[in-house]
């Protein structure tokens, strides 16, 4: 997450000053001193609407508000006054807490309850139904071709083990063991998976065959 802040930053002061910086140019406090709401407002403009300076008729189509909340997170983790609210009067403390900036965000969550807003891009879980569709139309598409019996496998293993389609490619012989309690299974440990951080996040999982091609 540290990663994608420090690009956003880079990505916002290059926008401020009309510089391409490049990932690993270290920005100074007084420069980050410098920053203030109206910068961040024409840098939010700038994503939800693609313009700096939008018109009363235009819609925040490019950007959701989720999207502003993220680049608002983001840059206040680089601020030196991160836990002061902005002063409008002394124009000191952390500018991603000012009114302008939340009134903005605010303003495009409301198009977005209007449906004027840009799309939702907002993931759900696949259900059981759309999983056996998915595997019909692979097997259909290759037919007898062995893709079909691979890429299934992989799929099937994949929803048994509630796992990640990045783990799967990681998946390796040696991760499988014989399960002395019930023969006819086996037993997996997924140790490689982003959410590992230590041996009791890895528990075994039971592996069961089926002849059922579903």
């Amino acid at each position: 997450m540290t990663s994608q802040y420090k690009r956003e930053l880079t990505r916002f002061m290059s926008f401020k000053d009309g510089v391409t910086y490049s990932n690993d140019r270290v920005f100074t406090t007084a420069e980050l001193l410098q920053v203030t709401p109206d910068h961040l407002c024409r840098w939010m403009h700038k994503q939800a609407y693609g313009d700096p300076e939008p018109a009363e008729d235009m819609k925040p189509v490019h950007r959701r508000s989720s999207t502003l909340e993220f680049t608002k997170k983001a840059l206040s983790s680089f601020m030196p006054r991160v836990h002061t609210s902005w002063d409008p009067v002394t124009e000191r403390g952390n500018p991603t807490r000012s009114d302008a900036v939340n009134k903005l965000i605010k303003k495009v969550k409301k198009f977005e309850v209007r449906r004027e807003g840009a799309d939702s891009q907002a993931r759900r879980a696949v259900e059981f139904n759309e999983f056996l569709n998915l595997l019909q139309l692979i097997r259909a598409q290759w037919k007898s071709d062995v893709s079909a019996y691979m890429v299934s496998s992989v799929l099937t293993l994949q929803w048994h083990i509630c796992a990640r389609i990045d783990d799967m490619m990681k998946l390796q012989f040696s991760n499988f063991s014989p399960n002395t309690q019930y023969p006819s299974t086996l037993l997996l440990q997924m140790r490689w998976s982003k959410n590992i951080n230590e041996e009791r996040d890895a528990p075994e999982q039971i592996v069961i065959g089926s002849m059922d091609p579903k």
